[in-house]
């Protein structure tokens, strides 16, 4: 996307915005790709502008929080925990995402469809 279809989605949203009185009071927010209950994991956009030195030409988004936490993206691969319960037995393979029990096959948890290996 270039600033000018930027400017462009922003003016259509605006126009089209027939229902809220005060447009400027809509908070900007860039979606988080890791899961969340309810609403998309998301944060603010703090500042926007043009970058310097060798960004330079370049139209700058800056997040309010980091946009990549390193093992909460549903596309991230975790391991599935493998170990033996209290007593022997059989093994127990867990979810490291939401700690639930999975299948020694499963390629993904069926409670919170994290990608498994």
């Amino acid at each position: 996307m270039n600033l000018a279809e930027l400017k462009d989605h922003i003016d259509f949203t605006i126009n089209n915005l027939h229902s809220l009185d005060k447009p400027e009071d809509i908070p900007v927010l860039i979606t988080l790709s890791e899961s969340s209950v309810g609403a998309r994991a998301s944060t603010k956009v703090i500042h926007v502008g043009m970058g310097m030195d060798w960004e330079s030409g370049q139209f700058r988004i800056y997040p309010e929080s980091k946009l990549v936490r390193k093992g909460k993206a549903l596309t991230d691969v975790k391991l599935v925990i493998e170990h033996l319960p209290l007593g022997g037995g059989r093994k127990i393979y867990i979810c490291q995402s939401c700690g639930c029990h999975v299948g020694k096959e499963d390629r993904f948890c069926k409670h919170c469809s994290q990608k498994l290996i």
